[in-house]
């Protein structure tokens, strides 16, 4: 009859990246977390929190790799063929901003930080192959991407630390609060004000989008 090894202990864990990064990811898609800390990490692995500075130099290095991960899963949502160029970058768009909502603690960095990884790489070369289907190129082509991403990370990041902030993790309210206005001072936001209070904030993420991709056929070449 075999006898147990170790005295009945449970195998040791290989540690890797890989292990840290999917627990990482775990921790990130919780409600209202909008922090990721070492101590936190080491719990759900179950090891002491310095055994991650042994896979990532600092937290900075983490967060990367962190956010890289969560934009190659948005690259990855995305069906629309290039040539297809408005449908796909308002896909991607889409794409990016669901993925950011489930990752919020990851997507508040997306401002802040360049991976330098494929993920970003192939976001980039994905928004720069539509706007070069648009007929865009040179610097035009330049200028256009740098917008559109800048709105697309901002739009998406922000509204992932909103949600993580609010009480009601469903809301998508895009204005917060009563908005108390006194119709003689202010006559045009008193008359609009019932329309603010109902705005989505998804569906007003997407129409600056779409305002974006727009202005991009005004500059193609006759």
């Amino acid at each position: 009859m075999a006898g147990r090894s170790g005295g009945g202990r449970s195998p040791k864990v290989t540690l890797d990246r890989e292990i840290f990064v999917d627990a990482a990811l775990r921790l990130a898609s919780r409600p209202h977390t909008l922090s990721l800390t070492y101590r936190d990490l080491g719990k759900e692995v179950g090891v002491d929190p310095t055994a991650v500075y042994r896979h990532f130099r600092s937290k900075e290095s983490l967060m990367q790799e962190l956010l890289d991960r969560i934009l190659l899963i948005s690259h990855a949502k995305v069906s629309t063929p290039v040539d297809q160029w408005e449908d796909c970058l308002t896909e991607f768009a889409a794409a990016t901003l669901d993925t950011f909502l489930e990752f919020p603690a990851i997507a508040v960095t997306a401002t802040s930080l360049t991976t330098g990884g494929q993920g970003e790489l192939d976001c980039m070369e994905l928004i720069l192959d539509c706007f070069t289907q648009a007929g865009l190129h040179g610097q035009t082509l330049v200028k256009q991407y740098a917008v559109y991403g800048a709105y697309v990370l901002a739009g998406a990041a922000g509204q992932a630390r909103d949600q993580a902030e609010a009480p009601d993790a469903l809301s998508r309210e895009w204005f917060t609060g009563p908005l108390l206005v006194d119709q003689e001072r202010n006559p045009l936001v008193s008359s609009i004000r019932d329309q603010v209070l109902e705005i989505d904030r998804r569906e007003i993420f997407l129409a600056g989008v779409q305002q974006i991709v727009h202005a991009a056929r005004e500059k193609v070449p006759a």
